[in-house]
């Protein structure tokens, strides 16, 4: 169970402020840093025993399996079946995926869902040889493939409908998402049968392109009014993966129309000073009342007109995204920088469809390119899925590639009863919403940044609106959290809650991550300008590594419960993204990582202030943030990447990791429980560890190993991963990052400034 605890214990009188002339050092990549590694493994092993009875149950429930799907694979023009191959918990581990089983019967890989399932397809002959090797293949793969495997099942009407043929029926509109089997031929043959499938049922088909959701999808219209007879010969055709009720996202507000008016004089935008960012905030548009708001809107696009929108949310978000510090009495918490808004009116006030909002995404973005920082303070109002990654997320996560853009999204709003305490007791359906869980977005939860007398948290508590992680497959999500506003009984707004400007250029209360979502958007861009020019360009996710680094700086250590609920904390201030305090040491690491090869960098330069008795006496925070390849027919196994990082002691060759240590932190042990409780193929990692007593070590080095997934090709191109690594100092010492630099300049390291300029306050 989570304990009360601040989200920033280091804001205040008593916080050590960066300065400007300690920046954050970069270390430049060189190839010299890859070493290869030879393979490991013990060779294949063997769970249990395979003798003819554990092979008689298998082919048993094949012959159980072939039967269920025998109707709708003889329908079917390809006569392709898929099969799910049930994996024991111990064998989820890519070294024990029956590969082997696969290539020898002519199985086609056709992805995964649940991290225990293998997918694959097969035709009558095919499963002929399956059941043969099953029965009679007696190699030492084979059983070992075997073994690991503990049925086979189908892949029929109740995995292509979870919610049901009914809920199709009520929604009106569906998302049919086509299985893409290991074969070109196969996948075409697929396509073009679903299709004439879908005509021939006379249904309202449109084909959305598939680059922008990754594969062959369309959206079906019009269910509501289709006979039984027609929902159940849909939900029996073959090449289809999943068909779902298309969702429905809302703005990430708790409360919207006009916001309750605050007491006393109104707090004043001002005009914006010239050099700021801008932010893109996709929403429901600023309102052309809001002429407070007018100097800071650079350009807008409009998709959506009155009465579809009211103006309302869009105007409260964009007026945070220029002046969240000044609306809110200049709290500490609320960093002092603004930007200027790119005005894009895409969501409706009520409600709109995914598929429309991807649309809009794909056509706003290629507009304005020089806008890096989208924000998206909207989300599907019920949780994301626990094993699977929604098709709005993907679709952001495949948009972020092709623009170059970093999306900040809301973690989404809990409104239901019972209403979340905080420590957090028995959970809740208050899991985040998509597109939270998106793999390259920043998500932003909200946490108080104020308290009154009737107020349901306390300052520094997770809200008791703003959804909690993790995402699917235990990714740790939110990212960070910010001010969002304070909720007061018994579900009203009031002095504690955040101040935005309404569509009739009134300030207000209200509160929603919806709120958070657009000060970390804010502070994103300011980042992102601070990093670009001489010659170099920001990516996203070396926006996103500064920004969650900057959460971590500002924040205690969270448990991991706590951290679904903080993620890695609320970042206080563009200049902790990119400067030392004098009691820290920084370096970043832009690294190229190739799977079969490690990255080191060795030996590391260490502060001489944190250094006592030939001990390390210290506090070591590292984040970690790579693009991994992500593959939408993978379902659980999206992330195709792993990186493993070791901070530790150099003996010879070999590295001991202090941080994690070994064992800490689920670094081994069974698959399922790293990723439950280690992160593992998470693209985000988060170590910290403090060393109060000291820890001995001669020579120090930061270590990067990258993995692939099972069935995953040879890559392209290295995965890029920023590694961004602070020391500091557990007693205040002011020499820390002087010394930190003079042991850098002492090595042989090329580094520069990470900084190209200074953020421009307001």
């Amino acid at each position: 169970m989570a304990t009360r605890r601040e989200a920033t214990p280091r804001r205040g009188a008593n916080r050590i402020e960066p300065v400007t002339s300690n920046p954050f050092q970069r270390v430049e990549f060189r190839a010299a840093d890859l070493t290869g590694v030879a393979p490991g493994g013990d060779g294949p092993t063997e769970f249990v025993d395979v003798d003819p009875q554990y092979r008689l149950r298998l082919v048993q429930s094949l012959d159980q399996a072939s039967a269920q799907i025998h109707a709708e694979v003889q329908a079917s023009r390809n006569k392709l079946g898929t099969f799910i191959l049930r994996l024991r918990q111990q064998a989820i581990a890519k070294s024990h995926r029956p590969i082997q089983l696969i290539a020898e019967t002519g199985l086609l890989p056709a992805g995964h869902e649940r991290i225990d399932e293998v997918l694959v397809a097969a035709h009558a002959g095919s499963l002929t040889t399956l059941r043969d090797v099953v029965l009679r293949r007696n190699t030492k793969a084979i059983r070992a493939n075997l073994s690991a495997i503990t049925m086979i099942e189908p892949w029929g009407a109740e995995r292509r409908v979870p919610s049901g043929r009914q809920s199709l029926r009520a929604r009106g509109r569906a998302i049919v998402r086509l299985f893409r089997y290991g074969n070109d031929h196969a996948n075409v043959a697929v396509e073009e049968a679903v299709i004439d499938e879908l005509r021939g049922l006379h249904l309202n088909v449109q084909h959305l392109d598939a680059a922008a959701f990754g594969w062959s999808i369309f959206r079906l219209a019009g269910l509501e009014d289709a006979s039984d007879q027609v929902l159940h010969r849909l939900s029996l055709l073959a090449g289809i993966r999943r068909i779902a009720p298309e969702p429905i996202a809302v703005p990430s507000a708790t409360r919207t129309g006009t916001p309750s008016r605050v007491s006393g004089p109104s707090p004043a935008i001002g005009l914006p000073p010239d050099g700021l960012p801008t932010v893109a905030v996709f929403d429901t548009g600023v309102s052309a009342q809001a002429q407070q708001l007018q100097p800071w809107v650079d350009g807008f696009d409009t998709y959506v007109l009155p009465p579809d929108t009211d103006y309302e949310h869009g105007t409260h978000v964009a007026s945070l995204v220029a002046s969240s510090h000044a609306m809110n009495a200049n709290h500490p918490e609320l960093p002092a920088y603004g930007s200027l808004v790119y005005d894009v009116c895409g969501l409706e006030s009520g409600s709109a469809n995914i598929a429309d909002l991807i649309e809009r995404l794909k056509e706003a973005i290629p507009k304005r390119p020089d806008v890096k920082i989208w924000n998206l303070s909207l989300g599907v109002p019920v949780p994301c899925d626990e094993q699977s990654f929604s098709e709005f997320a993907m679709a952001l996560d495949r948009l972020s590639d092709r623009h170059g853009v970093l999306f900040v999204v809301a973690a989404g709003n809990y409104v239901q009863q019972p209403r979340r305490i905080w420590p957090a007791g028995a959970l809740l359906q208050d899991r985040i919403g998509s597109p939270a869980e998106s793999i390259r977005a920043l998500t932003v939860g909200s946490v108080c940044h104020a308290a009154g007398i009737d107020s349901l948290n306390a300052a520094g508590e997770p809200a008791a609106y703003s959804r909690r992680g993790p995402g699917p497959v235990f990714t740790p999500k939110p990212d960070i959290v910010h001010a969002g506003g304070n909720v007061h009984t018994p579900w009203k707004t009031g002095s504690s809650s955040m101040v935005v400007l309404g569509a009739n250029d009134t300030m207000g209360h209200s509160f929603g991550t919806s709120f958070a979502a657009p000060v970390a958007a804010t502070m994103a861009a300011h980042v992102w300008q601070s990093l670009a020019g001489a010659g170099r360009t920001p990516t996203p996710s070396l926006v996103k590594a500064l920004m969650i680094h900057a959460a971590q700086l500002s924040s205690t250590a969270y448990s991991p419960a706590e951290r679904r609920y903080f993620g890695t904390g609320l970042p206080l201030d563009v200049m902790d993204c990119l400067y030392d305090t004098p009691d820290s040491f920084t370096l970043l690491f832009e690294t190229s990582l190739v799977p079969g090869m490690r990255w080191r960098r060795a030996p590391y330069p260490l502060p001489a202030s944190l250094i006592h008795e030939d001990k390390f006496r210290g506090e070591v925070i590292i984040t970690c943030v790579y693009a991994p390849p992500l593959d939408s027919n993978a379902g659980a196994e999206y992330v195709r990447a792993n990186v493993e990082l070791s901070f530790g002691v150099l003996s010879g060759d070999n590295i001991t990791s202090k941080v994690p240590m070994k064992g800490e932190d689920y670094t081994d042990g069974y698959e399922a429980a790293q990723i439950e409780h280690g992160g593992k193929w998470a693209p985000v990692k988060v170590h910290r560890k403090a060393f109060p007593g000291g820890i001995s070590g001669s020579e120090w080095a930061l270590q990067a190993r990258p993995y692939l997934r099972a069935f995953e090709p040879p890559l392209t191109q290295p995965i890029q991963a920023y590694i961004v690594c602070t020391l500091r100092s557990l007693s205040g010492d002011m020499s820390v990052h002087a010394d930190g630099l003079r042991a850098l300049n002492a090595t042989n390291w090329v580094s520069n400034p990470v900084p190209v300029r200074v953020p421009v306050r307001i």
